[in-house]
């Protein structure tokens, strides 16, 4: 029944992976730049107290007073490295100085692509039109550096012919991923300018940003009705996200995001896919008419950076929320935790995991001894069972009967050796999403050449018939640990066919494993590793007590 059990477990993983290969996220067809866009036709703001002006009342457009040179301005922090574009605004990289692109590697830009930027400006609304690209100019230098403690501004400017300015600030700390992002447009012209601030976010995911077809990328929006709503880029593409109220939005990756909280509540104007695999989200503050000499501000704080608990629990009250543990996330949650703060102490999340291993199979060990002893009385059986299955061998409902009597008898749950096992399977789906998300086992050594938990083991490459085919050590062990405990394991009840077909397993598992994150693997090594002792004790513990009986 153990056995039979190990079997239910595959299927359910292969459930689970296979629900989240099928609905992960998909690219949109070929032949085309750009997805459906969930913008539509917006008719001109009205100002409060009488009809907005019409567009012809103003010429076609506005046109730069001066022409501005394009820089690039690169800001240096402990933390990070970030380039403003003078041409539109926006952020053209954001390199984190302590997340590289290898273990080895340089430090990682979160900007995925230069086919769309962040914290560009949003211009569908504003009438008359801006031109497009936005060149603004500044003072600033080349580049500024903002040691710990310290604040730092950008100040980017436009103007156009007709007076009607535009004011970029960012303002940068040194100690921290958050900074601020503020608009403001001024109307010094001598007619009425219609204009809605707000910011896009824009991301490519691609490369280290894309993932994994288990983890989630794309569009994510904290409204105050429905709470967090995420948005992949399959649902994009369909133009399912809702337009409407949001007090943030984040343009969301495996580990790391793009958060844009803005000063008062701000709704979501369109959002639409990017090519093939980016992403673009805009939200805007309430439109405006300005009258002329009148101003209107809006600004945002920008969280930029790894997904740490803390770090989003620090900048926004649900934005730990971003981290997707999963359909358990009320048991990964606490298993995270506690891998965290034996970190505390160890230093080496690798063994971590082998401690948090120790500590889950503790917990389940009356569970586990319940069903060794529900199988050693059915393996005990097992020679009356083969008597009642040759003497109702054409009677398969007497055969029923007369077995569940036997279990009657001799007072034997047949199920009680699968719910231990069953009770299992959160837990380990629950782990797999927790060490699947947690960006401190990105990168994070264990000994010798496992040099990353959150990536598949590599030892060397071989060569078999055009193909590469990368070799690792721990899945192998994995699937010899796996078969020698299914070796172990009584397999009364079975027939030749089934006990054959629970040989192959091993195999299954290892095949599957293969490519799974270091840190799993090791849980599931030791797992079976301490399942073979729990069940070499239980044998001699049980042998004793029958000779003593003899």
């Amino acid at each position: 029944m153990e056995k039979r059990m190990i079997l239910a477990i595959a299927l359910s993983i292969a459930v689970l992976f296979g629900y989240q290969y099928y609905y992960s996220p998909a690219p949109p067809p070929p032949g085309g730049t750009a997805g459906k866009d969930n913008a539509a036709a917006v008719p001109a703001p009205v100002e409060k107290g009488g009809p907005a002006p019409a567009p012809a009342a103003v010429s076609g457009g506005l046109t730069a007073k001066t022409a501005a040179s394009t820089r690039t301005i690169t800001v240096k922090t402990p933390l990070y490295s970030a380039s403003l574009a003078t041409e539109g605004g926006a952020i053209s990289s954001f390199l984190l100085n302590e997340y590289k692109d290898a273990p080895a590697g340089k430090p990682l830009d979160i900007v995925g692509g230069k086919s769309v930027l962040p914290l560009a400006l949003y211009l569908d609304e504003d009438r008359p039109p801006l031109p497009s690209p936005l060149v603004f100019a500044t003072n600033a230098p080349a580049e500024i550096v903002v040691k710990a403690g310290e604040t730092r501004s950008v100040l980017l400017t436009w103007e156009s012919t007709a007076g009607v300015r535009l004011a970029r600030e960012y303002v940068f700390h040194g100690d921290k991923y958050e900074f601020a992002a503020r608009v403001q447009a001024t109307n010094g012209s001598k007619e009425p300018v219609a204009v809605r601030p707000g910011l896009e976010l824009g991301q490519v995911y691609e490369g280290e940003l894309a993932g994994d077809s288990y983890s989630f990328a794309g569009i994510v929006v904290g409204s105050g009705k429905s709470g967090l709503n995420r948005y992949d880029l399959k649902d994009i593409s369909k133009g399912k996200v809702e337009k409407g109220p949001a007090r943030w939005y984040a343009a969301d990756a495996k580990y790391f995001t793009w958060i844009v909280l803005p000063e008062r509540e701000w709704s979501v104007t369109r959002a639409s896919l990017v090519g093939e695999t980016g992403a673009r989200v805009a939200a805007a503050d309430t439109a405006a008419v300005l009258q002329p000499g009148d101003t209107v501000r809006a600004g945002a704080r920008v969280f930029a950076g790894p997904k740490r608990s803390a770090l989003l629990e620090a900048t926004g009250k649900d934005l730990p929320e971003l981290i997707d543990f999963g359909w358990f996330a009320v048991v990964a949650k606490p298993l995270v935790f506690l891998m965290k703060a034996s970190n505390r102490v160890t230093g080496n999340y690798g063994i971590d995991i082998i401690l948090l291993t120790i500590l889950i199979k503790i917990l389940f060990y009356p569970l586990t001894q319940k069903s060794m002893v529900s199988m050693r009385k059915m393996q005990e059986l097992g020679p009356i069972l083969k008597t009642l299955k040759e003497k109702y061998k054409g009677d398969a409902q007497r055969l029923n009967q007369e077995t569940m009597n036997l279990y009657k008898t001799y007072k034997i749950n047949p199920l009680s050796g699968c719910l231990p096992m069953l009770a299992q399977i959160p837990v380990f789906i629950a782990l797999y999403k927790g060490l699947l998300v947690t960006i401190e086992l990105r990168h994070a050594p264990f000994f010798l050449w496992v040099n990353d938990l959150s990536a598949p083991e590599h030892l060397w490459d071989i060569a078999v018939a055009g193909y590469t085919l990368p070799i690792r050590l721990l899945p192998l062990l994995m699937g010899i640990s796996m078969f020698v405990q299914q070796k172990m394991t009584p397999s009364a009840g079975m027939e030749p066919a089934q006990q054959k077909m629970m040989l192959l397993m091993p195999v299954i598992f290892t095949f599957m494993f293969w490519s799974f994150p270091t840190g799993l693997v090791i849980y599931w090594l030791v797992n079976n590793v301490l399942a073979i002792g729990q069940q070499i004790m239980y044998n001699r513990k049980a042998d004793a007590a029958k000779a003593v009986t003899a």
